[in-house]
């Protein structure tokens, strides 16, 4: 599939970066505070551990756990290796693998703009190996969407089988969730509604004070309208879609169980309802993007829901640092790894 004409592909990617801008450094000092409080909760329970109250860790639960998390990040890649390939992006699925764990060590590791900072190395990596502009922004935009949409329509069942919630609440706010999830991709094929929206957004841009002269708020054709002109164009199979959709379930699946065996690696019982909640805890506080990666709230939201079904403080705190030890750091530690070696890669000068 053909890219943007050659005229407006820069302006394009000038939009792209420009929207990429430096978080201010009262949100970065918040954020690092955020962090450290939240942390320090977990840490502080870890100080009641004594010798005697907390038995070994169960090595194979631990193995387990890491298997389930980096499970969970190929999967997501699988996902977004589907539809740059339904979109015509042949880009090779071991290239997606390593832009994709790296570009989720950018997000879970750079402070107040690190899903900005994470889209932006998305769109520039896949750029690099040969997808268009267009396509590269429009998959790595939908893959989030998509995973998020299938989280929002499960979480209200889930928290019905916990006890959290009446199964007819649940399963109305699951109806609703899966109905503007309908609705969003249905404007998503439409070119009309995709570019009024755009339109909307940039006369609305033109009139706050602290976007209102960037240069993709004032361009003239402007990038944003032009992108939703190509991203309508964009139309994907029904097995496409189903197969992105079972990829982002079985995504969700395997982190969920990599949360689980962290909790039976340290602790003597398996409480699924407490673990349920707390796993929706994390992910809610990893959306809120308020510091990065969650830190803080998710490590307080899963300790208290363990501690609350029962685990004693030390066994939850020990499942709460495996689990952001194995799903945050080494996942994160990784993926910077693959983003040093192919960027050294890419430097390298090829053979004449």
């Amino acid at each position: 599939m053909r890219d943007l004409e050659p005229c407006r592909c820069g302006d394009v990617r000038r939009f792209v970066v420009s929207v990429t801008t430096r978080p201010p450094k009262l949100r970065l000092v918040l954020d690092l505070v955020l962090a450290a409080v939240g942390i320090g909760i977990a840490v502080w329970r870890l100080g009641t551990v004594t010798h005697v109250e907390v038995r070994p860790v169960a090595v194979p639960w631990v193995l387990a756990a890491i298997a389930g998390a980096v499970i969970s990040l190929v999967l997501y890649g699988e996902l977004h290796r589907r539809l740059l390939w339904g979109a015509g992006a042949r880009v090779p699925g071991r290239t997606v693998q390593a832009v994709n764990f790296a570009g989720n060590a950018i997000a879970q590791t750079v402070p107040s703009a690190g899903t900005t900072v994470g889209l932006a190395y998305l769109v520039a990596s896949l750029r690099a190996r040969g997808a268009g502009t267009a396509v590269a922004l429009w998959s790595s935009t939908v893959a989030a969407l998509l995973s998020a949409a299938v989280l929002v329509v499960f979480a209200p069942l889930v928290s019905a089988g916990t006890g959290f919630l009446s199964w007819r609440a649940a399963v109305a706010l699951a109806v609703l969730m899966a109905g503007l999830s309908v609705l969003v991709w249905r404007l998503l094929r439409k070119p009309s509604a995709l570019h009024g929206i755009a339109r909307h957004i940039v006369a609305l841009a033109r009139h706050l004070p602290v976007v209102r002269r960037q240069d993709w708020a004032t361009a003239d054709p402007n990038p944003l309208e032009t992108l939703a002109e190509r991203v309508a164009g964009f139309r994907l199979r029904r097995r496409t879609w189903a197969a992105a959709t079972s990829c982002a379930v079985a995504s969700w699946g395997a982190d969920f169980l990599a949360l689980a065996a962290c909790v039976a690696a340290t602790a003597d019982r398996l409480p699924w309802p407490a673990v349920a909640v707390g796993y929706l805890a994390v992910q809610a506080s990893i959306g809120l993007q308020l510091t990065p990666a969650g830190a803080g709230a998710a490590e307080a939201g899963l300790l208290a829901a363990l501690t609350a079904g029962g685990l004693g403080a030390p066994e939850a705190a020990f499942a709460v640092v495996l689990y952001r030890a194995i799903t945050w750091i080494g996942l994160s530690a990784a993926g910077w790894v693959v983003f040093a070696v192919t960027g050294a890669l890419l430097r390298r000068p090829k053979a004449a």
